[in-house]
Order: structure tokens, then C-alpha cells, then sequence
């Protein structure tokens, strides 16, 4: 009996809920200190930025995935690079508005993890979106 293949908007939540876990742990991970490798501590730092561009991103192509059943992949794909550069964009405003911040610091490092972060959508949604003639295709 072949084994059914999971939906496209179940891979998107999936990539989704993966990244809000990463985001999470480094969240959790950061205040702690438990880690003394500096380059640890250095990805520890911009992780977030990277973690959440993929999150924001999957979790808006999930829910448009599921309100439009009948997408192309080629809709898809157009969707979730759309969702990427939302994503980007609204990251990157942020960090830059940390520069008028007397309590934020600005980061440089955070928005090239921003843009490793659009990158990463945009090479995980090939998975996603991957042999999909409708996001409810189980073949």
C-alpha cells in the first residue's frame, strides 16, 4: 500500500512551525548564557532575525494555501516569494528603526540574517510546493 504524501499547506505549516520552534529556542536560549563559543553566541544573536522571516513567511502561505485550493504552483510559488519579501521588509523597517531607539541597538548582522532568512523561504518553498498539482494532492 503506498504511503500517502503530506498536503502542501500541511508542509508549509510544517516549515512554519518548525522555524517559530527555532525562533523559540533561541529566544529561550539567549538570556541564559549557555553557550561560550563565540560563534555560537554570534548566531545565537542574528538567529531570530533568520527564523522569523521563514515563520512569517510559511505561516501566511499555509493560510492562503487552504483559502485557495485550486492555486498553481506557479501561484504558490509567486505567493510565498510575495510573503518572503513582506516579511523581509517589515524585519528590516524594524532593525532600522532600532537606530532612533534609546533601549533597541541596531544591527547589521541582523538584517543580513534577514536576507539569509528571504533566501532560505525561497529554497524551502521548492520542497513545499514540490509535485503539487493542489495543495490537497496526497499522491
Amino acid at each position: 500500500m503506498p504511503r500517502p504524501r503530506l498536503t502542501v499547506s500541511t508542509r508549509a505549516s510544517l516549515v512554519a512551525l518548525s522555524a517559530l520552534a527555532l525562533l523559540g529556542l533561541a529566544h529561550w536560549m539567549r538570556p541564559r548564557h549557555l553557550v561560550s563559543a563565540e560563534l555560537l553566541v554570534y548566531l545565537l544573536g542574528v538567529l531570530p532575525n533568520l527564523a522569523a522571516v521563514i515563520a512569517i513567511t510559511f505561516v501566511l502561505l499555509a493560510g492562503w494555501i487552504d483559502q485557495h485550493p485550486t492555486a498553481s504552483p506557479g501561484d504558490m510559488r509567486r505567493r510565498c516569494r510575495a510573503f518572503a519579501l513582506f516579511a523581509t521588509a517589515g524585519l528590516i523597517v524594524w532593525e532600522v528603526g532600532q537606530l532612533f531607539s534609546r533601549s533597541l541597538r541596531f544591527d547589521y548582522h541582523d538584517i543580513a540574517a534577514t536576507l539569509l532568512g528571504l533566501g532560505a523561504s525561497w529554497t524551502l518553498n521548492a520542497w513545499v510546493i514540490r509535485g503539487a498539482p493542489g495543495p490537497h494532492t496526497t499522491r
